[in-house]
């Protein structure tokens, strides 16, 4: 077992960028318990910096929707769709992300499995982890709450060209299968790891490994970084200001209130009032989503350091 380690240091420095823990996010773009778990690993992102490695491996939610039983949340049968609904109706009642249940409604007709946009994934993976990354956000974010088809290959193709990605490669990568075979490598490891549910985490650090099954607080992963270090990590404190929402968004991309109220500390109320503020001031653009709503950076205001790859925005 992992021996008990002393509270966490908190020491508000730059990252190291040395990775001492590595978080195993088993996932699925349509989860939307991995789409409320968000603003947990934004916050990790943002305290720990370069000392946690955060990483992700696809598990296939729903191989085939005609065939998906899911009992504990309602979810089977011909209904499918206005159950799956309810179902991120009240997930979002309590993890706090925006969603558009709508889109079931609108997808029914041919959406009949979670794999296409978990082998989308795996194909940016192909152009490495952090493209990736930015990938799978944009996917998570297009499904939950932009009314976004991400089973469908034109829809994954025009979100990386929106990543960036190169759309050939991409395309190559999902039609000769080299995307499909990686993700069933994924399948693979899940079924090693006995991983059923969705999110589920695999720590690791220097004194072992731990398995976090379901919705994960960040209480119980500050718990499992303090057992997993021979020496504590230091911590950072972000500060709540608008310069520093700037630049959050201009690192992440389209964010949610409840992204900004748990890294910053403040009331989910607090960062909407913060965020439409900035949004009327012309320093962030609103764009409706779902039952909510996501803040972008003015892309015309954009200002990026060349050497540092920091970008920012004037603010007015």
């Amino acid at each position: 077992m992992p021996k008990k380690r002393d509270e966490l240091v908190d020491i508000d420095s730059e990252s190291t960028n040395n990775p001492v823990v590595e978080i195993i996010c088993f996932t699925d773009p349509y989860c939307t318990w991995c789409w409320g778990s968000e603003p947990i690993l934004r916050k990790i992102q943002e305290v720990y910096a370069g000392q946690v490695k955060i990483s992700y491996i696809m598990g296939g939610l729903v191989e085939d929707i005609g065939n998906f039983s899911d009992p504990a949340n309602g979810i089977e049968g011909e209904q499918w769709y206005s159950q799956v609904a309810d179902h991120w109706v009240e997930a979002s009642q309590q993890h706090k992300m925006p969603v558009d249940e709508q889109i079931f409604f609108d997808i029914k007709d041919d959406y009949r499995s979670t794999y296409p946009a978990c082998i989308a994934f795996k194909a940016a993976q192909f152009q490495g982890e952090m493209a990736a990354t930015d990938y799978l956000r944009r996917l998570r974010s297009g499904a939950a709450a932009e009314s976004r088809a991400i089973h469908r290959l034109e829809v994954q193709i025009e979100i990386a060209g929106e990543a960036g990605l190169n759309v050939d490669r991409f395309v190559r990568d999902i039609s000769e299968g080299n995307a499909e075979k990686a993700f069933r490598e994924d399948l693979l490891e899940c079924r090693k790891r006995a991983v059923r549910g969705f999110p589920t985490y695999l720590l690791r650090g220097p004194e072992g490994e731990a398995m976090l099954r379901s919705f994960t607080s960040y209480k119980q992963f500050e718990y499992w970084f303090q057992e997993l270090v021979t020496e504590p990590l230091s911590r950072r404190t972000p500060v709540e200001s608008a310069t520093q929402i700037v630049d959050f968004i201009s690192r992440y991309g389209k964010v949610a209130p409840m992204e900004i109220a748990f890294v910053y500390g403040i009331s989910f109320e607090a960062a909407q009032e913060r965020l439409k503020s900035m949004a009327q001031a012309g320093v962030l653009l609103e764009s409706k989503a779902g039952n909510g709503h996501l803040y972008s950076l003015p892309q015309d205001d954009l200002r990026c350091d060349a050497e540092t790859g920091i970008c920012v925005t004037t603010l007015r």
